[in-house]
């Protein structure tokens, strides 16, 4: 479904803590972020550092329901701009859902 802006998913606003570890190019860093809106193909996230784009990452939400399972994805940052307060905010393309 092509919604207002051009999307082919909805995005679904949240407000949910996640982790990102990297994969490549550098295996190993990990980043406490804050997951703003999430859709079937990307998301997008606030952080305090900035990311390269082309960054592998794997990105772990906790669910708060012993009925839902995690999200537990691996993406690659498309996007990454500095804000005025000097958070991060990046858009990440789902590669795949592990």
């Amino acid at each position: 479904m092509l919604n207002e802006d051009k999307r082919n998913f909805r995005r679904m606003q949240l407000n949910a803590d996640a982790k990102l570890t990297t994969l490549e190019p550098i295996a190993g860093q990990q980043f406490d972020v804050v997951c703003v809106d999430l859709s079937a193909t990307g998301l997008s996230v606030h952080l305090d550092e900035l990311l390269e784009l082309g960054t592998i990452v794997k990105v772990n939400i906790a669910s708060t329901s012993p009925a839902i399972a995690p999200l537990d994805a691996t993406a690659k940052v498309i996007r990454a701009s500095k804000e005025c307060d000097g958070t991060v905010t990046a858009g990440l393309e789902i590669m795949q859902f592990n």
